[in-house]
């Protein structure tokens, strides 16, 4: 109970003093926001940093501790490619109140099982991330042909090819849209086209976009028309999908099949600790039931991911 009290006064300090620093900060935003739209939009205030906010948190004590860890660079990529507007600190900082509200709620099966729980929720946002970028890519991947057509049209029309994405930036919505303006911006500012390009493909992390980007630096370094050849890669990239898309259908039902193996333990271990939670207190309270507990969870999660990796066809 005392560790309970400990960790409840913790907590609460942190999200009050965390509170409170979060709204200040957001006031001071929203002032600069509201000064920037009334003076125009275009011309920068003396208060407004044209610089890039290069801080890994807005918590000064965090951000020291980040800042130059080879984790950091890992996690930031994995922000960017997923598409959300998070920092490295708030990354942190979710991962481990909910490692911490998980081990405390498991404290009453005992530290063994808190721990574990601990873990997973520890990943929690990892595994969080990893589902938005992989919508994100598909989204992505689905619009990148479309996208393709109208550079072709728009080079066909006169644009040059920075044009042409920045044409291709203004029509087209998220994501995509927003990583060609992106690309367009750090060219216009002074980046070369071949750097652009390489920080384009490194945000995104697609394979179709690898095959956009290596198809444009080879036509810049040898030459050829690249109309001719932005065209068959929009032919390729629509029959990649038609194919990822009859894989998909064919492999619905192994599965549907392993997810619902995977939930069956987990619903009757439920229905089981709320019909009779005195039959399931062993597996918590004794050392032999807490290695069959940890035995039927590693089985459970290793099943799982062998019957999606045997349902997944590569292409």
């Amino acid at each position: 109970m005392q560790t309970l009290i400990l960790f409840a006064v913790f907590f609460g300090t942190a999200f009050v003093v965390l509170g409170v620093y979060t709204f200040a900060n957001r006031r001071r935003l929203r002032a600069m926001a509201a000064l920037r739209s009334r003076s125009g939009g275009d011309s920068l205030s003396s208060d407004i940093s044209i610089l890039r906010d290069l801080r890994k948190s807005a918590v000064p004590f965090l951000d020291r501790a980040l800042t130059g860890q080879s984790i950091t660079a890992l996690i930031e990529r994995a922000i960017s490619r997923a598409g959300v507007r998070w920092s490295v600190g708030e990354f942190v900082i979710a991962s481990t109140l909910i490692a911490s509200i998980f081990l405390l709620a498991g404290q009453r099966f005992g530290m063994s099982v808190a721990i574990l729980i601990a873990a997973i929720g520890l990943l929690m946002p990892a595994m969080l991330l990893a589902i938005l970028r992989q919508r994100r890519m598909q989204r992505f991947e689905t619009q990148l042909p479309d996208a393709i057509d109208m550079i072709v049209n728009a080079m066909r029309a006169g644009f040059s090819f920075q044009a042409a994405m920045k044409f291709v930036g203004d029509e087209m919505p998220a994501p995509l849209g927003e990583e060609f303006m992106k690309f367009y911006d750090e060219q216009r500012l002074g980046l070369d086209v071949r750097s652009a390009l390489l920080d384009l493909q490194e945000r995104v992390g697609s394979l179709d976009i690898k095959m956009f980007v290596t198809s444009l630096l080879i036509q810049r370094e040898t030459g050829g028309n690249l109309s001719e050849i932005l065209t068959g890669l929009a032919t390729l990239v629509r029959d990649r999908g038609a194919l990822y898309a009859q894989i998909d259908t064919l492999t619905a039902e192994p599965k549907l099949t392993g997810a619902v193996l995977a939930a069956l333990p987990v619903l009757a271990f439920i229905a089981l600790m709320v019909l009779n939670p005195s039959m399931m207190q062993p597996l918590f309270t004794t050392e032999t039931g807490r290695y069959i507990l940890y035995y039927t969870v590693g089985s459970v999660v290793l099943g799982s991911l062998l019957i999606r990796r045997i349902a997944r066809i590569d292409v």
